[in-house]
Parts: structure tokens; C-alpha cells; sequence
């Protein structure tokens, strides 16, 4: 249990922590992110989705058969549910309280987000400590351009770059509790892991769909088409080569 439980902290901290660094770079590098971040968006959506059909999805029909496919869409409904009470929220409150009515919305729903991708991160690694590996390195990849919009809206509503650091920070380390009950709850019962990694694949696919194609499409030029959808198939062939050429 110590040893599992280490080792999904640790796959925490590449996911969240490592992501956090990376968007704070970009932030830091305005010139590097406005050139190379729908690149690094092109790829994250290929990698998140390629583990998605091609790993937990396998893992969640052998784990919890027929039901996989149910349990998925409504992973990706509840997590539509959650964005969207939080964004109606936020336009409701922020007519009232521009500022603070915004800023903390944004750090509420980063906590959800961030706890939820430790849940996710703690049961993939219950199921395959190498498709826990994956879907670190996917969250790592989606939170870096994720971090850098959060810097950029706590920024231009009023936050020093110290306080939105820390408020960025304290949002980020919600993912070690998300996955340390996970494992504290799958530790009493193993029957959980099965449909908890529907429900992740679920909310991988709405990920994918709501957040990193969009940005995808809209947010490539004519010059870096090429480029972008060159960067989404290596994603999903670096996930596809590593699935066949790294062991269990």
C-alpha cells in the first residue's frame, strides 16, 4: 500500500506539479508561448487521445465489462456538468464582483480539475503502473497550456505574478488528495477500479473534445496547419510505439 501510494504521488507531481512549472515558463517565455504552444496543444490532444482508445479504454472493458462504455459518457457528462455550473457561476458573479468573482471561480475550478486528474492518475496506475505512467505524462501535457491561460486571467484581473503563482500552486497540489483517496478507497475494495477508469476515459474524451480540439482549430494558422496536425499524429504514434515496445 506505501510503496503504491508513493509511487501515484510521484506520478502526481509529474502531472501537476511539472505541469504548473511548464506553464509558468511559458509565462515567463511570452514570446516562445504565443509561437509554440498550439504545437504543444496539437500534440497533447493526440497523446490523450491515443491512451484513451487504445489503453483505458481496454482497461476498463476487461476491468469492468459492458457497463465501460455507459460509465464513460456519463464520466464526460459529469465533467460537462461541473464546467458548466462553474461557468454559469462565474458570468452570474461577475457582474456583481468583477474581480474577485473571477479569480476565485478560476481557482475553484482548477482545484476540481486537478483533483479529479489525481483520481484519474491513481487509477490508471491501480490497473497498469505503465499506463499510470502514460496518463501522468498526458496530464502533464495537457496542464501546461491549462496553467498558462490560468497565469494570464488571475494576471489581467489584478493578481501580482506572486499571488497568482501561489494561488496556481495551492490548486495543483489538490491532485495528491484526489489520488491518495483514491488509493485509500481502492485499497477496501478492488471492485471501484474497473468503473472508476470508465468514468476517466470519459472525462479524457471531454478533455479532448472541449478543451485541446477546439483551441486546435481555431487556433491554427494557415502557415502551421501542417505543423499542428504534424504535431497531434506524433502524439498519437509516440503513444501507440510506446504501448507496443514498452513491457508491463
Amino acid at each position: 500500500m506505501i510503496k503504491t501510494l508513493l509511487s501515484v504521488i510521484g506520478l502526481s507531481f509529474i502531472g501537476s506539479i511539472l505541469g504548473f512549472g511548464g506553464g509558468l515558463l511559458l509565462v515567463w517565455k511570452e514570446s516562445f508561448s504565443k509561437k509554440y504552444s498550439v504545437h504543444l496543444i496539437s500534440f497533447a490532444a493526440g497523446v490523450i487521445l491515443a491512451i484513451t482508445f487504445l489503453d483505458i479504454l481496454p482497461e476498463a472493458l476487461a476491468s469492468g465489462g459492458e457497463n465501460t462504455f455507459l460509465l464513460a459518457l456519463i464520466g464526460l457528462v459529469i465533467f460537462f456538468l461541473i464546467e458548466d455550473f462553474l461557468l454559469h457561476l462565474h458570468h452570474h458573479e461577475d457582474e456583481a464582483h468583477p474581480v474577485d468573482a473571477t479569480a476565485s471561480l478560476l481557482i475553484i475550478s482548477d482545484a476540481v480539475h486537478n483533483f479529479i486528474d489525481g483520481v484519474v492518475i491513481a487509477v490508471s496506475f491501480l490497473v497498469s503502473p505503465k499506463l499510470g505512467m502514460m496518463v501522468a505524462f498526458a496530464t502533464f501535457l495537457h496542464e501546461i497550456p491549462k496553467e498558462t491561460g490560468d497565469f494570464a486571467i488571475l494576471l489581467s484581473r489584478g493578481f501580482s505574478k506572486a499571488k497568482a503563482i501561489w494561488a496556481n500552486l495551492l490548486t495543483a497540489l489538490t491532485s495528491f488528495l484526489g489520488a491518495t483517496l483514491t488509493v485509500l478507497l481502492a485499497g477496501k475494495t478492488t471492485n471501484l477500479v474497473g468503473p472508476m477508469l470508465g468514468l476517466a476515459a470519459g472525462m479524457f474524451l471531454y478533455i479532448s473534445a472541449s478543451d485541446l480540439l477546439p483551441e486546435l482549430v481555431k487556433g491554427g494558422k494557415k502557415d502551421l496547419r501542417w505543423h499542428t496536425t504534424g504535431f497531434f499524429l506524433l502524439g498519437i504514434l509516440m503513444i501507440y510505439s510506446l504501448m507496443k515496445f514498452i513491457p508491463e
